[in-house]
């Protein structure tokens, strides 16, 4: 931008508008209750009640396709069925089906609709909808329909509480089992949990906060307050003197086999954990990294977010090219907050940090896609589950996870250096925060360039430009130089194989397959596909996917013999292998004093001379 200044003043002036609901009639409301007496069968019935409408308007109930946080089409109307529509009076209505989750027709004359539908429960992981017989969890986006016409008018979700269940939640309560939520967009945005979870609260500065736990865990409630306490703080001082976006926060922590991953909302977040977590340290600063990604999200997403998400679109994928900021960036402060709330010390966040920056940069697709693509695209590769593409999407697509956190990580280092130390990411997560807050326009990509011009110049600016849209590697380890860190590669361990086969493998029901083929490797060149069945190994039966024993045996470029299964027939193919390389490890200095600007980056305090 020629004149950056001007363009930051725009920018905020565009922030202050807001989105204006439209008009409601006083008696608008919507009305939920939910029968929980099948949920041993994972069976919930549930009676909507839309009230308030314009009698003779079109009418249009739909379901979301998908849910915030989770960027792929889930259709969770496919769990709902035995769909039934009535008016005010008692009388069946017909509306017709227009959509995969949407349904058309006419306000009858009592300006009200009614419906009930049979809801199946079974999507724990994708944390959407579970139902047993000892908890229950409703995530609104995916259990309860909408009408357009009532979208920002109040919502009431009555359940049936069985004896001693209790419900939580983010919103506020309107009685036993009863949560109130403002709008719709705010129902969808709070999580419901029920059931005879333990409890463990406390206070984060003024933040009253409550971690609900459905699942085994170590009873260790002091630990784990002092944790996330820490972690809360370390976010709100992110922001410095800017107000807290909420006084009460909910963590909703499932612990589960296998279970992983999190979700963000308006003043909750939906957690998953292995039970191993709680008895593992480095399993244990997973899952506290974990909470501080969802809990920074609060800002990041749920406050200030990309123009696109401003206002959800409930009925169709929305592209957006800034998920990198939205996640990524917010993937890179998970571990600085580890370490500003010392709950980890420097050699271990360095570590972390070492490991997010190996899975870029060694990572086959690095340098074929661009952030912005990424972030596009997110609907039909990120999340997308299609057998189709899933072998090749390691080879021409990149996270925006991981790549958008090193590129926080690069453009803290050189906000840093560029200001001696006045400004950080810090500076420019605070303006976006305060510049664009929820109910306004969001956030587009020319005003967070706009904002780095204004704070280190043009230089810095075009070269942010570029780490976004271009497909150039970034410049983690000049970076890194700048706080006296240096990135190499760490040497194979004494003994190790030098030499790779370049794929990655699985092993089901005693097969080992293959998983996908490294697009470098020389194996992608010869014809090894996603899919074969890998047999034997130079003439040696392959008994494991842990080729390692085999692979000391030969030498980097040498070609081997691979027996493979391949559509019911057996076929020999000769494969080079690749050189093997270390992971890529970030290095202190050897100096006992680490340089001032590091110590500033490590703990988010002002550089001293």
């Amino acid at each position: 931008m020629k004149n950056p200044v001007n363009a930051l003043a725009l920018l905020g002036a565009l922030s202050a508008l807001s989105i204006a609901p439209k008009a409601l009639a006083e008696s608008a409301a919507s009305t939920f209750e939910v029968d929980l007496s099948q949920r041993a069968s994972q069976i919930a019935w549930i009676e909507g009640h839309f009230e308030g409408l314009t009698p003779g308007a079109p009418l249009a109930l739909s379901f979301p396709v998908w849910r915030t946080g989770l960027y792929r089409v889930i259709d969770p109307a496919g769990t709902v069925s035995q769909l039934t529509f009535e008016d005010g009076e008692g009388q069946s209505l017909t509306l017709t089906r227009s959509g995969t989750s949407r349904w058309e027709g006419t306000v009858p004359p009592s300006g009200q609709l009614h419906v009930r539908y049979r809801l199946y429960a079974n999507s724990l992981e994708d944390r959407t909808r579970d139902l047993d017989a000892n908890h229950a969890f409703l995530n609104p986006g995916a259990v309860f329909p909408y009408l357009e016409a009532l979208r920002d008018a109040p919502v009431t979700v009555q359940l049936g509480l069985p004896e001693g269940w209790a419900l939580i939640s983010g919103l506020e309560q309107c009685g036993p089992g009863c949560a109130l939520a403002p709008t719709y967009d705010r129902l969808v945005d709070s999580p419901l949990e029920a059931g005879t979870f333990d409890a463990v609260e406390f206070t984060a500065g003024p933040v009253h906060s409550t971690i609900a736990i459905d699942g085994p865990w170590d009873g260790n409630g002091e630990r784990l307050k002092g944790d996330v306490a820490a972690l809360m703080t370390a976010a709100a001082d992110v922001f410095g003197s800017a107000p807290l976006p909420t006084d009460r926060y909910l963590f909703l922590l499932h612990s589960g086999e296998g279970l992983g991953g999190g979700t963000e909302y308006y003043n909750s977040t939906v957690v998953h954990t292995d039970p191993k977590a709680f008895w593992d340290k480095k399993r244990y600063e997973s899952m506290l990294s974990l909470f501080a990604h969802e809990y920074f999200h609060t800002w990041n997403v749920k406050r200030f977010r990309p123009a696109p998400l401003a206002r959800y679109d409930y009925e169709q994928p929305t592209i957006v090219d800034l998920l990198w900021a939205a996640e990524g960036l917010t993937s890179y402060y998970d571990l600085l907050l580890l370490r500003r709330a010392k709950l980890v010390d420097d050699k271990r966040f360095l570590e972390m940090l070492g490991e997010m920056v190996d899975d870029v940069l060694d990572h086959p697709g690095y340098g074929q896609q661009s952030l912005a693509e990424a972030s596009e695209e997110a609907w039909i590769k990120g999340y997308h589950r299609g057998r189709d593409r899933t072998p090749d999407k390691r080879n021409e697509s990149v996270s925006f996870y991981a790549q958008g956190g090193v590129l926080g990580l690069v453009l803290d280092l050189r906000l840093r250096e560029a200001t001696a130390g006045s400004a950080s990411l810090d500076t420019l997560m605070t303006m976006l925060y305060e510049d664009f807050p929820l109910g306004g326009p969001g956030y587009d990509f020319l005003a967070m360039k706009a904002r780095v011009h204004a704070l280190a110049g043009a230089e810095l600016a075009e070269a942010f430009e570029g780490w976004v849209y271009g497909r150039e590697p970034l410049p983690v380890a000049e970076a890194l130089a700048t706080v006296g860190l240096t990135l190499s590669r760490k040497p194979l361990k004494e003994g190790a194989a030098t030499a790779a086969l370049g794929a990655r493998l699985r092993e089901e029901g005693g097969r080992v397959s293959i998983r996908d083929v490294d697009r470098r490797a020389p194996a992608f060149a010869a014809g090894l596909q996603a899919e074969d069945e890998l047999l034997a190994f130079a003439g040696t039966l392959v008994r494991s996917k842990d080729l390692e024993p085999l692979l000391r045996r030969h030498t980097p470029e040498e070609t081997v013999s691979l027996t493979l299964g391949r559509r019911g027939e057996l076929l020999t193919l000769p494969v080079p292998l690749a050189t093997a390389a270390g992971a890529w490890e970030i290095s202190p200095a050897e100096e006992e004093t680490p340089p001032a600007a590091q110590l500033a980056w490590l703990t988010g305090e002002p550089p001293q001379p």
